[in-house]
Order: C-alpha cells, then structure tokens, then sequence
C-alpha cells in the first residue's frame, strides 16, 4: 500500500495539469473534480452491467486501458500508472469512479471490482456529512463490494514491498484475498479510511454478510488485520 501511495503521488506530478475550464486535465483528458454521481443505470460499477460504457459523463470511453495478459508477462500495462495520475483525494474520486468501472466493464476481474467498490466508497464518504449522508452511492458501494464475493470470491490482489526482507533485494510479492479487502473495508474504517458503509457496531456488517451468504471472521490487530477469513455458507 505504501508503495502504491508512493507511485500516486510521482505519477501525479508527472501526469497531471490544471486546465483551462472546471477539473483537472490528465493526459489532456478533462477529469470531473464533484463529487456528485448521476448513476447511468441501475447497475453500474457492478459486474456484469458495462453501461458505464455508454455514459457521456464518463472520461474514460476512448482511453486505452492495458491489464496484465498471462499470455503475453511482457506485454505494455498501463492500468495503475493511469489510475495513479488520477488527483488524490476528494476531487479525484468521481474519476476514480469511472476509470475503474470503465476498466471492469472491459475487462471483468476481482481487482476491478474491488477498486471500483472503494471508488464509490470514496464518493459516499466525499459527499456525506453529520447531516446527511448520500444513500444512493451507499447501496451503489454495497453493491459493488457485494460483486468482488458473488463474482470473484477467490480472486487476490497483489501488493509488493518489504525488498529489504527479500535475499535477493527485489520486492517481495504479497497476494491478499480480495474477499478479505472488501469484508474489512465495510467492518473497519482504518482500512479505507473512508466512513463506514453499514453505521453503528460492527456487528451489523458480520450480520449483513451473513445475509448475503458469507462468514465473516474479522482479523486480528497483531496480525495487522490481514488473518481474517470470509467462508461461503453452504446450502442446506
């Protein structure tokens, strides 16, 4: 994660320009910097819905967006360089939004999901106060969260750090759970550190879970949270 933050911020000042109207302009691409959502359909951000193909609002249709190929290890891919020229914060994350739903439309995988789940999370957060808090992006998050365990319960994300561990001095490649990632970000604000989803005692998110299907074993702080467990209930 420390290192990701990192690459955002170089990729950031390397990328990025004020423009001349309202938002930011990446790579001569207008970006929004509101943090209001008019959703294109009811489904969008949720695999397998790609209508966010066809929103008007969205910056990224005509972006080329390269993955990882397993059948071609050395392939160009630029999809986290572009994400990470995205502004941080705030003003950056309705286009967080569509790049990473317009990256899951394209190309369906847990790692999309998941990053666009924490994008609308990110946008709850943005546009919510002690007053009111924006109830539409709230189930359009849930939503989201809910396909990375419907769709891609077994898929894991990949961090790399620690070389100083490693024997050889190169990074050292950790692959998590994403079901994991998306039980803790709705359990544990720390993990996001966005406002939790599901108000009021934790308990309520393990009980929604359950609800859609998945026990829920929260992590522990010794072990930095990453030891906890998502398991499929089994039908009768």
């Amino acid at each position: 994660m420390a290192m990701l933050a990192a690459s955002v911020m170089m990729a950031l000042s390397a990328c990025s320009s004020p423009s001349d109207g309202d938002g930011q302009v990446i790579s001569n691409l207008a970006l929004p910097t509101d943090v209001v959502l008019d959703l294109a359909c009811e489904n969008v951000g949720v695999h397998p819905e790609t209508c966010v193909l066809g929103d008007p609002a969205n910056p990224f249709v005509t972006t080329t967006i390269t993955e990882f190929n397993v059948d071609d290890p050395d392939a160009s891919v630029n999809k986290f360089d572009l994400a990470a020229a995205i502004p941080p914060g705030p003003s950056g994350a309705k286009a967080r939004f569509y790049f990473w739903a317009t990256a899951l439309a394209r190309f369906p995988s847990g790692e999309n999901q998941y990053f666009t789940a924490l994008a609308l999370h990110e946008l709850f957060d943005a546009n919510s106060n002690a007053l009111s808090e924006d109830d539409l992006v709230r189930a359009q998050a849930l939503k989201a969260y809910r396909s990375v365990l419907d769709n891609f319960f077994g898929s894991v994300v990949v961090f790399e750090c620690c070389a100083d561990l490693s024997d050889d001095g190169q990074p050292v490649a950790f692959p998590v759970p994403l079901n994991l990632l998306a039980a803790d970000s709705l359990h544990r604000t720390d993990r996001t550190g966005f406002r939790r989803l599901i108000a009021g005692d934790p308990l309520l998110v393990i009980e929604q879970l359950l609800q859609w299907g998945y026990r829920f074993t929260p992590g522990t702080a010794e072990n930095n949270f990453d030891d906890g467990v998502v398991e499929v209930i089994e039908g009768p």
